[in-house]
């Protein structure tokens, strides 16, 4: 059976990401996404970057539920940086032995950059392997790309990358214990550490979602994001009592920004500022028919 593949880093798997993963499913026959792990500005940056908009596995179900057959990580390291565009491009074709590949239009490989698109064409050509380059998808007149989203994150513009996205932009992390305050407060939360180098973006309270378990539960949240030093990600689920969430994976998403960081000066004003968030959340909920549920 004829074998297609797609290559990139696919972080944040936006709708430019989509699009050419739709482009490899359309032949028909097996499909693979191969994806550089750690992604390559990740790789450059080492543990300073921390702007990466989906982690391993996140990009790994987000890819999956396109309906492709599998994702196929390349391990990037000094050795394969050093690679030539040939040198990787003919280990690549021994490992899988595809008969089409599917690139974005900005899509560049080997040592130093030195293959592109239009190089992968004509490397294809030669060896009768039919090559797809995927034009920009474009919204707003300017192409879908995965740093442009994450300028709008940093600036809290979550209804511009939903756009980009094509879904609300979410985070996945461990529920840890935190020191209780909201619990005190009467308002406990979950404390959901994110891996370093997620980003997180413009800190504050927003409106979110939870998923606990399998994903199948979805939980209206207020959702606190704080800046990347001060703590993890808590988010509090009104009227409902989660018990045994410590240890546990969940998924939050982020659906609206409600405020900026407020320090506020008492234990009572910061009751009063979480209870306004809350009162936002149930009215933002009710008001968008649960919170916009395409299930509702």
């Amino acid at each position: 059976m004829s074998m297609t593949v797609t290559i990139g880093n696919f972080d944040g798997v936006h709708l430019g990401h989509l699009e050419v993963a739709a482009r490899a499913l359309k032949p028909g026959g097996r499909t693979a996404a191969v994806c550089f792990e750690p992604v390559t500005r990740q790789y450059f940056s080492r543990d300073a970057w921390r702007r990466r908009l989906t982690t391993v596995w996140e990009r790994y179900m987000l890819l999956m539920g396109t309906g492709l057959d599998s994702v196929e990580l390349v391990p990037f390291h000094d050795g394969i940086v050093q690679r030539g565009a040939d040198e990787f491009l003919e280990e690549l074709h021994g490992r899988l032995s595809f008969r089409r590949i599917v690139v974005g239009y900005d899509f560049h490989f080997g040592r130093n950059r030195s293959g592109s698109a239009e190089y992968l064409s004509r490397w294809c050509t030669s060896r009768g392997i039919d090559t797809i380059i995927v034009p920009p998808l474009e919204i707003r007149g300017e192409p879908v790309k995965s740093e442009r989203l994450r300028l709008l994150l940093e600036k809290g513009d979550l209804e511009h990358a939903v756009e980009l996205l094509g879904r609300p932009y979410s985070l996945t992390g461990v529920v840890a214990r935190g020191k209780g305050l909201g619990r005190e407060l009467g308002f406990p939360t979950l404390n959901i550490r994110v891996p370093a180098c997620k980003l997180l973006p413009m800190s504050g309270s927003y409106c979110g979602h939870v998923y606990s378990g399998n994903g199948a539960e979805r939980m209206t949240a207020a959702v606190f994001v704080p800046d990347r030093a001060a703590g993890p990600v808590e988010a509090h689920v009104p009227d409902i009592r989660l018990n045994g969430s410590y240890g546990s994976l969940v998924r939050v998403e982020l659906v609206e920004r409600i405020r900026e960081v407020v320090h506020a000066r008492s234990a009572h004003e910061l009751k009063e500022l979480i209870a306004g968030d809350i009162e936002v959340v149930r009215r933002f909920e009710k008001e968008k028919g649960r919170m916009e549920d395409p299930r509702a």
